[in-house]
Parts: C-alpha cells; sequence; structure tokens
C-alpha cells in the first residue's frame, strides 16, 4: 500500500472517530475550503464551513450519539494527486432519519458516498463529497427497473 492510499484510509478513518464523538470539525478536518458537500437529501454546500455546520447541527439533532462505519469499497487514483474514494457507510444509533429516507431491516442506514481527494501542498484535501441513500427495497441487480 503506497504512503498516499495510507493518509487516504487514515483521514476516512478520523471522519468515523469524527462522526463517533459528534465533534463536525473533526469530521470536517480534511475538507478544502471550497469542498462541494451533496447529502442523502440532495441539498448542497459549497464551502467546509457550511459542512461543518451541517454536519453540527446533525450531531445536535437526529443523529446525536450516532454510530458511524465506514468501508472503503474502491479507491483509485486517477492521477498523480487524485484519488476518489468509494465508501459503504452504515450508521446506527440515531433518533430519526430524514423522511422519504428508509432504514434497512438490521436498523440501520446505508449509505454509499463518493469522496473526492486532490494533493496540494503535499496535503490530501477533500474537494467533493456526495452521498447517496441506499434504499432497502432497491430491486435486486439485473432487475434494474429504470
Amino acid at each position: 500500500m503506497s504512503a498516499d492510499e495510507l493518509e487516504i484510509r487514515r483521514i476516512v478513518a478520523a471522519q468515523v472517530d469524527g462522526w463517533n464523538r459528534g465533534d463536525a470539525r473533526a469530521w470536517a478536518q480534511a475538507a478544502d475550503g471550497e469542498v462541494g458537500f451533496t447529502n442523502i437529501l440532495g441539498m448542497r454546500w459549497d464551502t467546509r464551513a457550511g459542512f461543518e455546520t451541517r454536519h453540527a447541527e446533525m450531531f445536535r439533532g437526529a443523529f446525536a450519539g450516532s454510530r458511524l462505519t465506514i468501508e472503503i469499497e474502491r479507491l483509485r487514483s486517477p492521477g498523480p494527486d487524485v484519488a476518489v474514494a468509494e465508501l459503504l457507510t452504515m450508521l446506527g444509533g440515531f433518533r430519526a432519519v430524514p423522511p422519504g429516507i428508509a432504514v434497512a431491516a438490521d436498523g440501520k442506514l446505508y449509505t454509499r458516498m463518493l469522496e473526492v481527494f486532490v494533493k496540494t501542498e503535499g496535503r490530501w484535501r477533500i474537494v467533493a463529497c456526495h452521498n447517496t441513500a441506499v434504499q432497502p427495497a432497491a430491486a435486486p441487480a439485473g432487475n434494474d427497473p429504470v
């Protein structure tokens, strides 16, 4: 594993730690100042301050005390200073989920999150983060209704 891959894996682990402590600043630590963030409802923020503020609100509200696990499903580098992390997130212990978002039979909220990293001045920064809810009633592979 390269030093760059290890660093990106460390950043993702630090995000999980920040979430599980309810610390929005730690969750957003590696976000670029102009990070583009889209949440599971399609709402968008275009600054690190917005990214951090939104998560602080979530940690005081429906997701207070929740526990996050992230599995890195795919990590690739389409260029020397760019990395794309495809993540499966599993969230439990929440108070509620947004309207229209379904919880799996195991009581967890699953999402697929895509984070785009750029290495600038020797540091990896998240420049884009898009989160999509995984709906438990989705059709099995090969039966895609769309």
